[in-house]
């Protein structure tokens, strides 16, 4: 690669926007399901801006991070032999980052548990609740049956993958420049990661749908006084 700054700032704005992106997604994630279980009475109701407003919000989780990575950024007389963005003799501001990265993944892993028992919860104690209101507490258990393997996910790679980093960072100046490039090249294993999660969330979604089939089933077994039965409870 030519030695170019604005080449390399295009080449990494890109490559660091959609590393961020990924990174807070965990953070519109909980919130749309945090709003999805506090409002599953009304909520396949709601408005679509919500949507709007989760989108907004990983927007700009992404943005500070960004704009604090970029902030010391230089264009006059710099000259980069291999396009990073981080330099070793400053690592405390890429360290930062990674614990941030880092803090979301702990914070997506206890949520999405959290949110799960909650509504496994409201489904034991809204048994006689509407059939709409008891499909979106379904829907919910399942979003987030697949959103907490994605959290697992995430949560094993990216912080094991930032641990590596921040551990790179403080100790990268002391290795030879060819060492430390190859380190970097080596702990960006980003597309091999988002191959695997794409593979296990589709097995996991497969399973769900199978489960939920089988469920289907056995509620059609149950004799038809049951259903009776239920639903004079709830027109009571």
């Amino acid at each position: 690669m030519i030695p170019n700054i604005y080449r390399c700032f295009i080449l990494r704005f890109m490559y660091n926007s959609g590393l961020w992106l990924t990174n807070s997604t965990a953070v519109s994630l909980i919130l749309e399901r945090w709003l999805a279980t506090k409002r599953s009475m009304t909520y396949e109701d709601d408005s679509v801006w919500i949507g709007v407003f989760v989108a907004v919000i990983q927007f700009l989780v992404a943005a500070c991070p960004l704009g604090f990575l970029y902030s010391q950024t230089k264009f006059e007389g710099v000259i980069m032999y291999y396009c990073v963005t981080a330099a070793t003799n400053a690592p405390y501001g890429p360290q930062i980052g990674a614990a941030t990265s880092i803090f979301f993944q702990f914070a997506a892993l206890w949520s999405f548990r959290h949110l799960l028992r909650v509504n496994k919860k409201h489904r034991e104690q809204d048994k006689n609740a509407s059939l709409s209101n008891r499909y979106q507490l379904e829907q919910n258990i399942s979003s987030i049956t697949c959103l907490k393997t994605f959290a697992n996910m995430s949560f094993t790679y990216i912080v094991f993958q930032n641990l590596c980093y921040i551990t790179l960072m403080q100790f990268g100046e002391q290795l030879e420049r060819y060492q430390y490039y190859a380190i970097v090249e080596l702990n960006g294993s980003w597309p091999l990661y988002g191959i695997i999660s794409i593979l296990i969330l589709a097995t996991t979604m497969n399973t769900i749908r199978v489960n939920t089939d089988r469920e289907l089933r056995c509620h059609l077994r149950l004799p038809n006084q049951a259903y009776f039965d239920n639903f004079k409870k709830q027109i009571a």
